[in-house]
């Protein structure tokens, strides 16, 4: 199942997401023991990107009241998630976490990979929240763990969004340095040794993060236009934040050249928006009523239309075929994903 998940779900974020970059692909391919740790502003959706970047198989640390029901239980289980509860989620259920970190050790023993949000919390915010301690704890049972410890490794990841609700979104990733074997932190005490491995990823997540430092309509552009403004994918956020501390935002250079794409796109990208408007805004509306004051409005609306797109393209494809013998009207409705591939590449121009 979380094969076949994988594969939907990549082909998906290419519509979902106008442009994801990379800033290197090298270690996509690892192998565990490998543990992922993440700044985390995105619910969800943060680990739906990075876990389908990766070929081998991601399990995710979830916040644990995602489980309570039989059904999401299965499904996030399936997904490989696991969960982890906080205080505020019932100090009746802290006890479970020991199972979890538990599970995440056998995971590493059998060369898997681990995702962890050392934040521990979700916040769309364009600044890097106090890590918890979580990922130290990961870490250091690894580490001291004969059979892997030499092999196990931490790679930071930082992830960056132009926004928390805008269908069509930029998004950056970057991937740090590896972190291996710390010697001089496993002969430490247990708290100093926390702090020293957290002050280390923090260093190694802040170089991958555009942090608004009170301009935040600064970052968001600059990470809208990044791919216009970057030299390579492997500089992307070293460039943005160069700009960020050199510019102002009426500073940044235009894009006069895009004119001749965005008039090629035109036509397409409406036929795309017309297919697609009396089928997307109502469940926007709904998704965006229902996760109302939460961080998963962004997770909830790709899940919900990755479930019911199928369907309402099945149904308006039958009712094409059905009702008419116009054989370009039948074209144009069977090619639905990809009008709908075009105006996503038409809003991106436009950004």
């Amino acid at each position: 199942m979380y094969s076949v998940l994988q594969f939907i779900i990549r082909v998906s974020l290419r519509i979902f997401c106008a442009n994801i970059t990379l800033s290197s692909k090298d270690v996509l391919q690892s192998k565990g023991p490998l543990l992922l740790a993440c700044n985390h502003p995105n619910g969800f959706l943060d680990a739906i990107i990075i876990g389908s970047l990766f070929k081998q198989p991601v399990y995710y640390l979830a916040r644990g009241d995602a489980f309570k029901y039989a059904f999401t239980n299965k499904l996030l289980k399936a997904l490989k998630m696991l969960p982890i509860y906080r205080l505020s989620e019932g100090r009746e259920y802290l006890s479970l976490n020991e199972k979890t970190f538990d599970a995440c050790h056998q995971i590493l023993l059998q060369g898997g990979i681990v995702l962890i949000f050392s934040e521990g919390i979700s916040k769309h915010s364009w600044q890097l929240q106090p890590l918890k301690k979580g990922t130290a704890r990961i870490a250091f049972k690894a580490w001291q763990e004969p059979s892997i410890g030499e092999r196990f490794r931490i790679l930071p990841v930082s992830i960056n969004y132009h926004s928390f609700t805008q269908f069509g979104k930029q998004v950056i990733v970057h991937l740090g340095d590896i972190i291996t074997k710390q010697q001089d932190l496993l002969r430490a005490q247990e708290g100093e040794r926390t702090q020293q491995l957290n002050s280390l990823l923090a260093t190694q997540l802040l170089k991958g993060m555009l942090v608004a430092n009170g301009n935040t309509n600064l970052v968001q552009t600059l990470i809208t236009k990044h791919t216009q403004l970057i030299k390579s994918p492997t500089t992307a956020v070293g460039d943005l934040q160069h700009l960020q501390a050199n510019y102002q935002l009426t500073s940044l250079p235009k894009s006069n050249h895009l004119f001749l794409p965005k008039m090629l796109l035109l036509m397409p990208a409406i036929v795309g928006f017309v297919l697609h408007a009396a089928f997307y805004f109502p469940i926007k509306k709904l998704v965006q009523y229902v996760t109302k004051g939460s961080v998963f409005y962004d997770s909830a609306l790709f899940a919900v239309l990755l479930m019911l797109y199928p369907i309402y393209y099945v149904m308006l494809t039958l009712l094409a075929l059905h009702f008419t013998n116009n054989i370009a009207l039948q074209i144009v409705v069977l090619l639905m994903p990809f009008w709908l591939w075009l105006l996503v590449r038409f809003k991106q121009l436009c950004y």
